[in-house]
Formats: C-alpha cells, structure tokens, sequence
C-alpha cells in the first residue's frame, strides 16, 4: 500500500473515531455552543480534536456515580428565604450558627492553624492549591504535629491546582500516617490526564465543630501578594454550629468518591452555651450533578434581590442564564454592582471580564476595579439580610463545570459587616473604564470565546 493509501486510510480511521467521540460529547458538552463546536471539530481536524477532548472535553466521574447530589423536595414550610434553596441543596438551612469574616489571608491563616493545633480528634484539609512555599511548610508541619498527637487528618487538593506541589512535601505527610490525595478531574478513562474538571472547593474542618471556607488557598501569595502582585484581597469565613457537619459532608462527598472511603463518625456535640444566632446553609454542587446546580444557585441568589445586589469576584465571565439575570435585576431597580480585579492574573480572563462588564453596564450594572491588588474574594450581598462566601465565581468554569462550595447565611447582623467590608473594598475603587482602550475594544470580544476554558 502506498503512503497516499495509509494517509487516506489513517483519515478515515479518525474520522470515524471523531463521530463517535463526536456523539460522546453531543450528550456530555455542558452547553449546546460548546457541543457543536466538539462536533465540528471532532469531525473536521479529528487528528487535533481527540487528544484536545481527551484533555478538556467528557463529563467529570470522580467514581462511577453518576448522581452528584440529589435535589429533592423541601421537608418543612420555609422559615426564612433561604428555604427555597433547600432543595436545590438537598439540605435544610440550619439555626444557631455562628459565621465570622475572616478578611484576607493572615487572619485566615492564623484563625485556620490555630484551629489545627488545638484539634483532638479529627482534621479535614482540602484547597485548590496547596504550595510548598513558606505557608504550605507551616501547614505540613502542624499537620504533622496534630497526627503525632493522634489526631486523625485527611487532605485533598486538585492535581492540576496542585500541580507544582513537591513529592518531598507529600512524602512527608504520608510517613506520619496522614493521607494525602489527589482528585483527579474527568472521567476514569482520561482521569489522568483530563484537565477541565476541577475541584476549586476550599475547606478546612476541625473535630466537626469549626469549619472554614471561602476563597483562600495555601500560598504566601495569598497572605502578601507574591512577586506579582502589591496585595491580595480575599475573604474566608470561620463557622461553627450545625453548618459545620453540613461543610463536612461535602469533604466525605469527595473523599469517599477519591478514596472509596467514608468518613469515620464523630461523637463530638456543640456545647450548649457555644451556639449562635445565625441562620445558615452550606451549598456544594460540581459536574456529576444531574441538574446544573451552580448555575440554578447563582441566578436564583441574583433573582432573590429586591433592592441590593453586591457582588465581587475576580473572573467576571458568566453565562447566558447569569448574564441574564444579573442584567434583569438591575433593570428591575436593584442597585447591582460588582468588584472585579484590576491588575490581571489571567490575561484572557481579564479581557473577558471587560466583555461582560460592557455588556452588563449597558443594563445599568455598575462595574467597579479594585485598585490595591489582586481581588480574589467570592461574595454575594443580598439586601440586607443574605450573604455568600465561598469558592464561586462569577464565571462558566464555576457555573458548570467545577465542584464548588458557598456558605449561605441569612442574618442582618452578619450582611451588614459583608456590607461594610464591600463598602471599604469599593472606596479603593474605580469605575470600569468603557469601552476602554482599542486593545480591549479589539480583544474582548475574542476573549470571551474562551470562558469555559478559563
């Protein structure tokens, strides 16, 4: 056979392997554009095609479940607003909680270690990003403390977040008895080497009394900026009361589907004279779901608004339903504004935020950059009686296609110290310049075409 016939015969092969795959991802593409450009892609350049669908494409499995959480019908007559989120959460809201603001990564960090070395029982770690910088080191070594006290200590991080952290480093963990984990991303077919399902949840628990979420991962950038940036703004939350157990289900969730493991059951209890006042749910909900939950609890947070909606986030790249939403709201007369970063860790993430910011100002949406640093906190205000603080941005990525987790709290008190931090954060502040220079008029558009990959 000639070297003609072989090159004609190896196309027909792709190509028929590129239908195939093409039907693959018509049934698992998270949104009908990013299944017809599969499609069109698998068909037409399947030499391309199917080694880029075997990195970016299919339906994240971290077990063969393919479940995720089950909505289901609320058990009891709402008691307060955020009880019409209790199916979507496929849990209840949860009195006598105690939340506080943790404003950026020193008091994170110190709030999160302390917690760490006073534990007896039990230490839940998992972050996006663990680092073996300076944080990561101080980290490994309480860890490594509390596991010679008996404690036991489970870790999870995502393989690409994590991508970087030194083998000495899990080595260490491990040869003090502490598990360490990866969670791979896509299916199990591909889970090697599959890298846009990602787990960007952020969690620390402790003895299932005190929990802590929010935006922050383990890295000195995150306490001073890096080299890159003059400062880091972000915001985590310290919880304690009945959410907690609601944030540790979330962890078993990922370590039995990465381990095939349960979680031991604890026999700890909140003492008494230690619960609070607030009113809160904790949310996590990732690819595996059989509804798009990320997407229902943005736009159904958005659409809870009445008069007030701030938001800040540092990827500004929604999706239609959000986009929506968000433009409805401020056309409806809801105050919406947003806070999105002005320096850029994310190039085209920046450009695509420009995009949205046109787009949503035109709805009369104001837009605001945060001039310090970086901005990297995840918060919804809502009126002023609901809150979110969590890993969520305001992007496809956290929408449709990450495993993501927010705490709900319903609470005046606590709203009114998010509205206080916010107003602080938009003092440093200004309007988003639009339509801005000819570079971003030019590249935004461009930009934007790329948001699930962001």
């Amino acid at each position: 056979m000639t070297m003609i016939g072989l090159g004609i015969g190896l196309q027909i092969a792709l190509t028929v392997v590129g239908l195939f795959v093409a039907r693959a991802a018509i049934t698992t593409a998270r949104t009908p554009q990013g299944a017809a450009a599969w499609v069109v892609f698998l068909i037409s350049f399947p030499l391309l095609a199917l080694p880029a669908f075997a990195l970016f494409g299919g339906v994240s499995r971290l077990t063969s479940r393919t479940d995720g959480y089950n909505v289901q019908a609320p058990a009891k007559p709402a008691q307060g607003r955020l009880d019409s989120f209790a199916s979507l959460a496929a849990n209840a809201p949860t009195d006598g909680n105690t939340v506080t603001l943790l404003v950026d990564g020193q008091a994170t960090f110190d709030a999160i270690f302390a917690a760490i070395d006073a534990a007896e029982h039990e230490i839940l770690v998992q972050f996006y990003i663990i680092r073996s910088d300076a944080v990561g080191r101080d980290l490994k070594e309480r860890l490594i403390q509390a596991a010679r006290r008996g404690v036991e200590v489970c870790v999870l991080c995502d393989k690409i977040g994590s991508l970087f952290l030194d083998v000495s480093y899990v080595r260490a963990l491990k040869a003090e008895g502490i598990e360490i984990r990866g969670i791979p991303g896509p299916h199990r077919a591909l889970g090697r080497i599959g890298v846009n399902f990602r787990n960007h949840r952020k969690a620390v628990v402790v003895d299932g009394l005190l929990g802590f979420t929010g935006g922050i991962n383990v890295g000195q950038e995150y306490i001073d900026g890096g080299k890159r940036f003059e400062s880091w703004r972000d915001t985590n939350l310290s919880i304690k009361g009945p959410m907690v157990k609601q944030l540790r289900d979330v962890f078993a969730f990922d370590w039995e589907a990465v381990t095939g493991k349960g979680l031991p059951s604890l026999q700890t209890k909140t003492p008494s004279d230690a619960r609070g006042s607030q009113r809160g749910l904790m949310v996590g909900f990732g690819p595996t779901d059989r509804l798009e939950r990320g997407s229902l609890l943005l736009c159904g947070l958005v659409n809870l608004a009445r008069y007030r909606l701030w938001l800040a986030t540092p990827y500004l790249v929604p999706h239609t339903d959000l986009l929506t939403a968000l433009q409805l709201a401020s056309m409806r007369g809801v105050d919406v504004r947003i806070l999105i970063p002005e320096p850029a860790d994310n190039i085209i993430a920046w450009y695509a935020s420009r995009h949205a910011a046109r787009s949503l100002s035109a709805a009369g949406v104001k837009v605001f950059v945060y001039q310090p640093g970086f901005m990297h906190s995840k918060i919804m205000l809502i009126d002023d009686d609901i809150a979110s603080v969590g890993t969520v941005n305001l992007d496809i990525r956290s929408a449709l296609l990450n495993f993501e987790e927010t705490a709900l709290i319903e609470d005046q008190a606590f709203a009114a110290d998010v509205a206080t931090m916010l107003e602080q954060d938009f003092s440093k502040s200004l309007p988003v310049a639009l339509p801005g220079p000819w570079h971003v008029r030019a590249l935004a558009p461009v930009a934007r075409l790329f948001g699930p990959l962001l």
